[in-house]
């Protein structure tokens, strides 16, 4: 997959994130009922998508690395 792709990816799962998190769509998730691990679905909510985004960008860095990489090798023969 391509640089420019996969930035394009990431800046589409935050602002999906983004938009799932504010006012026009949070208020149809935003129960205390049902209890998700303990935490009312909510906040559960919250955790989620926090998580999907920080594995998201995690992804793009290591995936960057590894690019990064093969460049300083193919640059040094």
């Amino acid at each position: 997959m391509s640089f420019q792709r996969r930035h394009r990816i990431g800046f589409w799962v935050g602002f999906a994130v983004l938009l799932l998190s504010i006012w026009p769509l949070y208020p149809w998730i935003a129960g205390i009922r049902p209890l998700v691990l303990g935490m009312p679905f909510s906040m559960f909510w919250l955790v989620l998508m926090i998580a999907a985004v920080f594995f998201t960008f995690l992804t793009l860095f290591t995936k960057d690395r590894e690019d990064d990489e093969a460049l300083d090798r193919e640059y040094r023969k």
